[in-house]
């Protein structure tokens, strides 16, 4: 990650992750099961609901057994039931045991990670995170506005866990290396200050992110809710309601390459 001195504390993780978790069930109940998700062109709002309840619990499993290394995916248990009028309750029941989870393991302990160790803290706020962009997935199913109620703080710390995510994966995402083209993230919320401040350059070895602010090839400014949603490539930048200063190219790779 991006070093960000505004890092939530983790008990703000888990308070959101049950907030999303509500909003995305909400959604899900108002867009039908059988509705495509847009953003996720293969699932349908079933689909997304089976993955983000199967998530939360693999991760609870994950989180449950200090020490060892990342678990693999596997059944779901329970698995989501197949009454639409029941899923909801699933879908928190599952959240609810995610973070009961992270509480009692303790958010220092080390768990399995993405190749190595990380702190129980890692996945309250990979998962506030993951469950934050399934909400948007659901709600632009159902025809809603995205994340209109989003804590920006959290919605900037989103987008900055997703930049260094996907810098972390530069080695299998060819299409972000360039000869240093830089691009410009700022997020115009108020009181955000540089925790709502990037700048990605693209090199040969694909992106590096800084906490930066200075002229670059491309800028992107909009409220962090919507630089989320653009550069994960749930809205474009018309409906998002961004301004994109400069080649508008830069911008259009990231979200090729960088933005699922």
């Amino acid at each position: 990650m991006t070093e960000n001195a505004r890092m939530p504390p983790v008990p703000q993780y888990l308070d959101e992750i049950t907030r999303h978790t509500k909003a995305f069930s909400d959604a899900v109940r108002a867009a039908g099961h059988a509705t495509p998700v847009p953003s996720c062109p293969d699932w349908t709002v079933r689909d997304l609901a089976d993955h983000l309840g199967g998530v939360h619990r693999w991760c609870t499993v994950t989180v449950g057994n200090p020490g060892t290394k990342l678990k693999r995916r596997g059944a779901t248990a329970p698995p989501m039931p197949d009454d639409e009028a029941e899923v909801s309750l699933w879908l928190l029941e599952g959240a609810a045991a995610l973070t009961q989870a992270i509480r009692d393991a303790g958010e220092d302990t080390l768990v399995g990670g993405f190749g190595t160790m990380v702190p129980v803290s890692f996945w309250a706020r990979r998962q506030c995170h993951e469950t934050l962009v399934h909400r948007a997935d659901a709600e632009r199913a159902a025809g809603r506005p995205l994340l209109a109620d989003v804590d920006p703080v959290i919605a900037a710390d989103a987008v900055d866990e997703h930049l260094a995510m996907v810098a972390m994966g530069a080695s299998r995402r060819e299409g972000l290396r360039a000869d240093g083209a830089t691009l410009h993230l700022h997020a115009t919320d108020e009181g955000l200050g540089d925790a709502g401040e990037w700048v990605v350059t693209l090199g040969a070895d694909g992106p590096t992110i800084e906490r930066a602010h200075r002229k670059s090839d491309t800028a992107v400014r909009g409220p962090a809710r919507a630089l989320l949603t653009v550069l994960t490539n749930r809205e474009s930048p018309e409906v998002a309601g961004v301004d994109v200063l400069g080649a508008p190219d830069l911008l259009t790779l990231w979200r090729e390459h960088g933005g699922v």
